[in-house]
């Protein structure tokens, strides 16, 4: 079982203000991420192993590999930092039986459908209203795009979504 946990939604997956501060605050020595597409893609796989720091462990899952990483032993026992490219891929291992206790909302791009909601995290309505189905479970949600900031409750997201329920 993993030592600590830190779980993060942050459509760049790993990057330099990950590398150069959520890593170092969490002290993490293992990064996870979760994402289906990227779990597939040998050069995107590539690319984020190389942009961590040399001494950190990567592991890349699906979904359904992080459920039987999980299983098997939750990451590891070390400080794991979990890492997601969106909020649909947390929802889909909630349903498999993986829940986290906290879990960060930092940068989504602002494109399609999605809607600013706080500095650079942009959603959708449907992304939104997954957000708070997470929370209802009693996962602690919130934005915050840089360690140094103040933690922005899910509430902001009424603001441009006032249908959430």
């Amino acid at each position: 079982m993993a030592k600590k946990l830190a779980v993060r939604v942050d459509d760049r997956l790993i990057h330099g203000q990950v590398v150069t501060q959520w890593v170092n605050v969490f002290k993490a020595q293992h990064i996870v991420v979760i994402d289906n597409n990227v779990a597939k893609d040998k050069m995107q796989k590539s690319v984020l192993k190389f942009a961590a720091p040399p001494d950190i462990k990567v592991s890349i899952f699906s979904v359904d590999k992080a459920v039987e990483a999980w299983e098997k032993n939750q990451f590891g026992t070390k400080n794991v930092f979990v890492l997601f490219r969106d909020v649909n891929q947390i929802a889909e291992l909630q349903e498999k039986g993986v829940s986290f206790e906290e879990i960060t909302i930092g940068q989504m791009a602002i494109i399609n459908d999605r809607k600013q909601i706080y500095k650079q995290v942009g959603l959708s309505e449907s992304e939104a209203q997954t957000l708070m189905d997470i929370e209802k479970t009693g996962v602690k949600l919130y934005f915050q795009m840089q360690p140094t900031d103040k933690k922005e409750s899910l509430e902001i997201m009424k603001k441009t979504f006032p249908d959430l329920h």
